[in-house]
């Protein structure tokens, strides 16, 4: 595990492998369930076999820093941007999964010139502006107000115990199908972190609940649908029939936006796909077709 100052703030990351360099941008909205034990990167060694892997935490989440500032997208694609230029990578390949879709779309519509190709996992042009999460991004903006009012600690205190946002569109059974393998594993982990998270102190509670709100915040009113037509480098979408948390429609609907990229669906599976076995087979298929 590495570190470098980008943007006024630390961020972690991991290279593995070696070979074309890629460089993936993680899902979910940070806070203290990624940050009392590391993400689970357990395909990374599969990928690497090929290629050079670089992982990374982004602003507000695992074990990089949780500035006290308003987020946005394209202060997310620059930490990307800066990360990028600081390891010197010549042309990667950019995998953006779910939360991490739109930064990746948003970096590739600046700096195409500067990316191989385009992965897109279980992802959308328009994560939070779109009919399905309509009322959670009411509820979103509300608090968001409350945090930017009152500040963290006191924001903290009042929405310490309302539902989570995404329980406004999850159905009772979450956010689909997984592997069935890695049910045991899930399990043992959310244990874990349910363990952790309980022992930290209130401001360090306030600290994690705020940088998830910071993040979901930033794609609040983003909607990068009229731009994808500019896409032109190779272009693999890949998404479960069965996401409940990013509905496969919007997966269909970010595909046929991009000019001649390519579609994978996985039957039956729900939104981690970066843990399903045909994700990892198409994307090692996309990036070394020979």
């Amino acid at each position: 595990m590495s570190v470098t100052t980008i943007n006024g703030i630390d961020i972690f990351y991991e290279i593995a492998g070696d070979g074309p360099p890629i460089i993936f941008i993680h899902g979910g909205y940070g806070g203290a369930d990624s940050t009392v034990i590391p993400r689970d990167d357990s395909w990374v060694p599969s990928l690497s076999e090929s290629n050079t892997i670089i992982t990374y935490d982004r602003r507000s989440a695992g074990r990089s820093s949780y500035p006290n500032e308003i987020h946005s997208l394209d202060m997310l694609t620059t930490d990307l941007r800066e990360l990028i230029l600081h390891l010197d990578l010549n042309k990667p390949t950019i995998i953006g999964s779910s939360a991490g879709g739109p930064i990746s779309l948003n970096y590739t519509l600046n700096f195409q010139d500067d990316v191989e190709k385009l992965i897109l996992v279980n992802t959308s042009s328009r994560l939070w502006k779109n009919n399905y999460r309509t009322n959670a991004c009411i509820e979103l903006k509300s608090r968001h107000k409350t945090l930017n009012d009152l500040g963290p600690d006191k924001a903290f205190e009042i929405l310490r115990n309302e539902p989570s946002l995404l329980s406004l569109y999850l159905p009772p059974e979450g956010s689909g199908p997984i592997p069935e393998e890695r049910k045991p594993i899930v399990a043992t982990r959310n244990q874990e972190i349910k363990k952790l998270t309980s022992s930290l102190t209130d401001n360090a509670k306030a600290i994690y609940a705020m940088g998830i709100l910071r993040n979901q915040f930033a794609y609040a009113d983003s909607d990068l649908s009229s731009r994808l037509n500019e896409i032109t480098i190779p272009t693999l979408v890949i998404h479960g029939d069965s996401d409940n948390q990013v509905p496969y429609p919007l997966g269909k609907e970010l595909s046929e936006q991009i000019p001649n990229s390519q579609l994978v669906t996985i039957p039956n599976a729900g939104h981690a796909l970066m843990y399903w076995d045909k994700t990892i087979e198409s994307i090692k298929s996309f990036c070394n077709p020979d």
